[in-house]
């Protein structure tokens, strides 16, 4: 006899103590100062027989392979959660705390390790919490709250998706919205702690609904928010504007019983581009300001090769799927660019399709060949703040994903 697919939801407030550095944003130096909207940590935990699978999506901008790691462990420690089945993905906000490093700027030790304690209780409060659920699943495009930042007119992926969990009482457990935007309402001028709009989605879908709501970002690489304005204000119009477009889905949602669940890693090599020379590094350094992230990450390729260091030319990056139900989640280590999400959902065998960036890693941007071919920060620079690579990834490297992530369909 089919066992009913069964979750729990639950959510923790991460927000850091003010004095700490915010990441985002290359040119702001100043520490927060205060707190917008709370940062949580939702975790949702699914259990169909045997399997057991746990989703955490975290208001920051991104972890390190490593810290994923360790937060995996620790999970599997307390809970017996397999670590093929733990996903922690961050909404990636611009308004958050340091989590991976970013040049010279390092997480604070003690706020990270407090915050990995507070993902591990989430998921054991969620694990507390199982309940028979229902899978309802919408989607429809919404193109009115981003944009191409790069270019007006180079194709994104507008789709909006909506996954509803429904226990036997008909009340709502969980919500996860998916669409893909930078969380950059708030500039670089903005010193308090935000989740920016998608803690708005969120709040919104909560005190409609119930349950526990979380913003899985989509093909967030070269999209952006559409914004007239750059403040608290704005940030309410958008979360609230997409948090309507959410409900008016549940129309339209069809429900099932579905009770399959299953979750696979894949590891995709992903190719660099040529490698600099010691006296293209040199040069790199000469012709940027010592305090930039350019010429610091010019002094540690130069240090790594004094060391000896191996010089890659690949890297190895995580793919993860989840089935849920007739649901699946396809997730991304980075951030790919609009064009990638399109290709993807011509390609998967239906359209019940949830594209998860930002998981397990920030791994970096995902460039299309158009945007490759068009240089500029997410292709030529952007790989200096915020890793040890020694050149950026190709085109070649989006197209390898998701030609990795067919494979797990």
């Amino acid at each position: 006899m089919r066992k009913n697919l069964r979750m729990g939801a639950a959510k923790v407030d991460v927000t850091p103590p003010v004095g700490l550095s915010m990441a985002g944003y290359a040119g702001r130096k100043s520490p927060a100062i205060g707190v917008h909207l709370p940062l949580w940590a939702r975790a949702f935990v699914c259990e169909q027989g045997l399997t057991r699978v746990a989703l955490v999506v975290v208001d920051t901008v991104g972890f390190s392979e490593d810290t994923t790691e360790q937060m995996r462990e620790a999970i599997l420690e307390q809970t017996g959660i397999a670590v093929d089945g733990i996903l922690i993905a961050t909404t990636h906000t611009h308004s958050g705390p340091v989590t991976t490093r970013f040049r010279d700027d390092a997480p604070d030790p003690s706020y990270l390790a407090d915050l990995m304690e507070r993902i591990v209780d989430a998921v054991i409060r969620a694990s507390d919490n199982l309940q028979p659920v229902a899978v309802g699943f919408a989607q429809a495009p919404e193109a009115r709250f981003h944009h191409n930042r790069r270019k007006d007119g180079q194709p994104i992926d507008s789709t909006l998706g909506l996954v509803r969990f429904s226990g036997e009482d008909g009340r709502v457990v969980a919500a996860w919205v998916n669409y893909g935007s930078h969380p950059t309402i708030l500039t670089g001028t903005n010193l308090y702690w935000s989740p920016d709009f998608p803690g708005v989605v969120c709040n919104e879908l909560e005190q409609a609904w119930g349950g526990t709501s979380a913003f899985f970002n989509g093909c967030l690489g070269d999209v952006g928010p559409y914004r007239p304005e750059q403040n608290f204000v704005e940030v309410e119009r958008v979360g609230v504007g997409l948090a309507g477009s959410a409900r008016e889905l549940v129309v339209d949602i069809n429900q099932t019983d579905v009770s399959r669940l299953d979750a696979r890693r894949l590891r995709c090599t992903c190719p660099l581009d040529a490698l600099p020379t010691t006296a293209d590094l040199k040069e790199q350094l000469a012709g940027s300001r010592p305090d930039s992230y350019q010429a610091g990450w010019a002094r540690d390729q130069l240090a790594m090769r004094a060391a000896g260091d191996a010089v890659p030319n690949a890297v190895q990056l995580e793919l993860q799927g989840f089935r849920i139900g007739d649901v699946f989640l396809a997730c991304f280590p980075g951030q790919l660019f609009g064009s990638w999400g399109l290709e993807l959902r011509r390609r998967w065998p239906d359209d019940r399709l949830v594209i998860v960036n930002q998981a397990n890693a920030h791994a970096g941007y995902f460039p299309s060949k158009a945007g490759w071919d068009g240089g500029g920060y997410e292709v030529r620079s952007a790989f200096m703040f915020n890793s040890d690579l020694p050149a950026p990834m190709t085109w070649e490297a989006g197209q390898r994903l998701i030609d990795t992530a067919l494979a797990l369909a």
